[in-house]
């Protein structure tokens, strides 16, 4: 019995250390699964952790920057980055959190200007978020960079508080320096949006702008992603909340709005818009006036600055040379000199009733006997004359021929060309020369009678065989042939030259 008691006790013995192999040989197998499958499964990344907050639009003055930084921290959990930018240093001080950094974009003596792309390095995403937004959730914000990642436009916009975004239609015509907007309500996929909004998009989409931070953000977002062919989706729920109101007396409100102004005009200015025509057709103006001198310098080899930067005469331009021409021809009727549209300025009329859209002055003939018959013109022989229109009248420097000066300021002009017909030739009065291959002698039954075109708004004088008489100044099929006015300049932008 005592054997038998024994024998069994090594069989349960051997059979309690067999199972414990077996299970810990299970528990090992099911563990190396665990891990393979810990291995090839993919690791799912918060979003949050690529995305860059820019707070950007706000005032020195009065601001709500620190809360609104805490509510991001908060939205996000910490995951996301946020980066403060002003222009200058901000005073009073924001008192920001540590782990906020900041940004000064005007370079000092002590200070280089940061590089933007390296705070966006790692970055996938950028949110640009107004002073006073409220984050409420995550959620929230991985919502927007959904709709980013599976829409096919290049912003997200949202509005912050509660008012609704407009949303707009951008043209721009960059040859033109002009902008057009007009309203696209029922759009949600529109070229810009006006209102408080913040605008979610690619890091890479950002940095690509030539002005990527500049202010009034929403607008020159618009403005550059119009040139770009973006197009911005309008979120039109989860909407972002509002903390407490900004510039809340009349001085505040006033103050922020003259820099919102004095920013606009600046961003203009650096995209090279100098008209927008916004809905209803109204126009405002953004390059030079009467007061200013003209947008741009003396012309060499017949060939403006602009030409060369790819675009062609600015708008303000053009409108201060169509008046001083509608002045021009009002005096001489005045006079009852006999006057016609000359070179360049013919040209245009024929063409397209207008100034060429990359001419840069007006030119006038005129019968040398006649010039005595007005007054502005016979005394500017010997002194320049600002006329009671605030228009200058002067003889060109030259000479043998008359400039009109838009304004003392000002020195669009338009060129008055003396010619005196000997036998039966129209042959230059003086000896002035422009240098213009147009500027030539040519029959004077071309004048007789004179006829009328179409130019600049108003009926202006000309020769009564157009075509003939423009052939013979500048060769053959130039009505149907535009090219700047010197073709052996090389110009470094590849440009198609159509009729406006």
């Amino acid at each position: 019995m005592v054997g038998v008691r024994k024998a069994r006790s090594v069989l349960l013995f051997f059979i309690l250390f067999i199972s414990i192999v077996v299970v810990r040989h299970i528990g090992h197998r099911l563990s190396l699964k665990e891990e393979v499958k810990a291995e090839t499964s993919p690791v799912i990344k918060n979003p949050l952790e690529d995305l860059v907050v820019i707070i950007r639009e706000f005032e020195s003055f009065d601001n709500d920057v620190r809360e609104t930084v805490e509510s991001v921290l908060s939205a996000c959990g910490n995951a996301c980055k946020v980066l403060v930018v002003s222009d200058e240093t901000v005073y009073p001080p924001l008192h920001l959190p540590r782990q906020i950094a900041s940004v000064v974009l005007t370079p000092g003596l002590l200070r280089h200007r940061p590089n933007i792309q390296s705070f966006l390095a790692n970055a996938k995403y950028v949110l640009l978020l107004p002073d006073g937004a409220r984050c409420s959730s995550p959620a929230q914000l991985v919502d927007l960079i959904h709709l980013l990642n599976t829409g096919d436009s290049q912003v997200v916009a949202v509005g912050v508080g509660g008012s609704a975004l407009t949303c707009h239609r951008y043209t721009l015509d960059i040859q033109a320096w002009t902008l057009t907007i007009a309203p696209a309500p029922q759009s949600e996929a529109c070229d810009a949006v006006s209102g408080r909004a913040a605008l979610l998009m690619q890091a890479s989409s950002l940095v690509q702008l030539t002005h990527p931070l500049a202010r009034p953000v929403t607008l020159s977002i618009g403005i550059q992603g119009a040139a770009r062919t973006w197009k911005v989706h309008v979120s039109r729920g989860g909407l972002l909340g509002e903390g407490r109101q900004l510039y809340a007396t009349d001085h505040l409100k006033w103050k922020c709005e003259t820099y919102e102004e004095e920013r606009k005009r600046s961003l203009y200015s650096a995209l090279g818009v100098k008209k927008v025509v916004s809905t209803g057709g109204n126009v405002l103006w953004y390059g030079c006036t009467r007061t200013t001198p003209r947008c741009f310098p003396t012309v060499v080899d017949d060939t403006p600055d602009y030409l060369y930067l790819g675009r062609w005469t600015p708008p303000c331009c053009l409108e201060g040379l169509r008046a001083t021409a509608r002045h021009v021809f009002q005096t001489l009727r005045a006079c009852r000199a006999r006057w016609w549209l000359e070179g360049g300025s013919l040209l245009g009329a024929v063409r397209i009733g207008d100034i060429i859209p990359w001419d840069y002055d007006v030119d006038v003939g005129i019968y040398s006997q006649d010039v005595d018959r007005c007054p502005q013109l016979k005394a500017a022989r010997w002194q320049t004359l600002e006329d009671t229109e605030g228009f200058v009248w002067q003889r060109a420097s030259e000479g043998g021929y008359f400039r009109v000066h838009y304004s003392t300021a000002n020195h669009l002009h338009v060129d008055v060309f003396p010619f005196t017909p000997r036998g039966g030739t129209m042959t230059r009065g003086g000896a002035w020369n422009t240098g213009h291959r147009q500027d030539i002698d040519f029959p004077e039954h071309f004048l007789r009678p004179l006829a009328s075109v179409n130019f600049a708004g108003v009926m202006a004088s000309a020769p009564n065989n157009v075509r003939d008489f423009l052939e013979l100044k500048f060769g053959v099929g130039v009505i149907e042939s535009p090219q700047y006015p010197n073709p052996e300049v090389h110009l470094p932008h590849n440009i198609t030259l159509t009729h406006r």
